[in-house]
This record gives structure tokens, C-alpha cells and sequence, in this order.
């Protein structure tokens, strides 16, 4: 046991019975009373509790990555990492019940005041309670899984269908021939679809499959190869911006340095 574990086994022991439920409605209460507190102060004190909070809480897991570990590959945050996984657990369903209160009241609005859709979000509320008490209360039964299987997951097929014909048309507007590179593009991309079909295959099946240059020739080895030699180190690059994109911006939220109107509104009232 390290030092940090030590002293947190000393000032927290381990609690049962109504010791660890008077604990934990004390949680429950200063948890309370820290967010009454945060929406009292004004503007810039609260971007900047936050922003001190939103540090150190990054900063934990940057050192237990950096800092060497023992011969166990641990070091002395390293114990810490279940109870602070569990502590992002809890505010990510927190932010699901904010996701489901603002859905209620949005859309609960729209029912009450009648407005222009209001059948639809009758309907998008019906359909959270129903599913919601199916999930809790008949999650082994046929019913939860007829719910779940037969109309979600037929929604979900009808969803993706419509987007496919939004595709069909992004398709089109980006293979229209207007230059050389567009050109380029849409040869590339009916050989790459020609070689992934049985009747693209089917064209070239009576040249050798490989040892022979006519090979080369074949729909599928041509297909094959525009994925693998010219697409695939494109999209390494955009996956590797991406990551650095990424890594940017967590920077930027860590150290809140990130502008948000929230924040900025906030600032400009106090």
C-alpha cells in the first residue's frame, strides 16, 4: 500500500449499515449545495471553480499515465483509476438525466401549447416511458425484445434506407465530371465497386488470378489494390490529423482555453 492509499484508508474508512447510508445522503446533500453555490456565483467566479476542477481532473489521469510505475506496472495513482472511472460513470448518467429532463420539457412544451408537430413529440414521449419502463420492468420477456427487435430495430433499417438514397444523391454531385481530378474520382470509384460485385468480378474472371501480369488486369486485383496502396494511407492521414485534431482540442478543454458563448454570456452579465 502506498503512501496516498494509506492516508485515504485512514481519513475514509470503510463504512456498512446506517453509517454508509448517512454517508452517502451527506454526498447527496453537499453535492447539492456545491451546484445551489456554482449557480450563485457570478459569471467568471464560476468559469473559474470550473475551470480549476476541469484541470485537476485531467491532470490525474496525465499522471497516472506519465508517472513510473513499479515492478507491477502500477504507480501511486494507479488504485485510483476504478473509483475515478466510477465517478465519470455517475456524471455521464447525470448528463443522460439532463439529456432526458431537456427532451421532456422541450417536447412536453410542444404538447401542452399544441404547436406545429406536436403529434410527433406526443409520440417520441410515449414511446421513452414505454421503453423506458419495458427496459426496467419485462426486460427478459418477449414484449421488451418485440420492442427492441421488431420496431426499434425495423426503425432504425427504414432510417438507414432513407439516408442511402441521400447518398445515391451525394454521389452523383461529387462524380459529375467538371475537371480532370473529377474524372479521376469516378473511374476510381465504379472500378473499386465494379471489383467488390459478382458481375464486376465476372467481367475479368478468365484472366489468371495471380503469377501473370494479365493479373493485374483483373476488376478484383485492381479493386483490391486502389483500396489497400492508394486509399488506405489516405485515410491513415486523415485518421492521424484527426488524432492530433483531437488531441488539440482536449488540450484546449483541459487547460479551458476553449470559448464557448455559454461561458462568454455568463461573463458579460456579471
Amino acid at each position: 500500500m502506498n503512501p496516498i492509499q494509506s492516508f485515504l484508508s485512514r481519513a475514509f474508512p470503510a463504512l456498512h449499515g446506517g453509517a454508509l447510508a448517512g454517508a452517502v445522503a451527506g454526498c447527496v446533500v453537499a453535492c447539492v449545495v456545491a451546484v445551489l453555490i456554482l449557480q450563485a456565483l457570478p459569471g467568471k467566479a464560476r468559469k473559474a471553480v470550473i475551470a480549476a476542477v476541469t484541470f485537476v481532473a485531467g491532470l490525474f489521469y496525465a499522471l497516472e499515465f506519465f508517472l513510473p510505475a513499479n515492478g507491477q506496472d502500477e504507480n501511486i495513482l494507479t488504485f485510483a483509476v476504478p473509483t475515478v472511472g466510477n465517478v465519470t460513470n455517475v456524471l455521464g448518467g447525470m448528463t443522460l438525466g439532463l439529456g432526458v429532463l431537456s427532451l421532456i420539457r422541450i417536447h412536453g412544451a410542444n404538447v401542452v401549447k399544441v404547436k406545429s408537430g406536436w403529434e410527433n413529440s406526443a409520440l417520441l414521449l410515449t414511446s421513452m416511458v414505454v421503453m423506458a419502463v419495458a427496459g426496467i420492468k419485462f426486460e427478459q420477456t418477449l414484449f421488451y425484445r418485440s420492442l427492441f427487435r421488431d420496431v426499434l430495430n425495423s426503425f432504425d433499417a427504414a432510417m438507414f434506407a432513407v439516408l442511402a438514397f441521400f447518398i445515391v444523391s451525394a454521389a452523383y454531385r461529387a462524380f459529375r465530371i467538371k475537371s480532370a481530378e473529377a474524372t479521376l474520382l469516378m473511374v476510381a470509384a465504379l472500378v473499386v465497386m465494379l471489383g467488390q460485385i459478382p458481375i464486376g468480378q465476372y467481367l475479368t474472371h478468365w484472366l489468371p488470378v495471380k503469377g501473370s501480369y494479365l493479373s493485374l488486369l483483373r476488376l478484383d486485383n485492381i479493386s483490391n489494390w486502389l483500396l489497400t496502396t492508394v486509399n488506405a494511407p489516405a485515410q491513415r492521414a486523415i485518421g492521424f490529423g484527426l488524432g492530433i485534431g483531437g488531441l488539440a482540442i482536449a488540450l484546449r478543454i483541459w487547460l479551458s482555453l476553449e470559448r464557448g458563448a455559454y461561458f462568454e454570456a455568463k461573463a458579460d452579465e456579471s
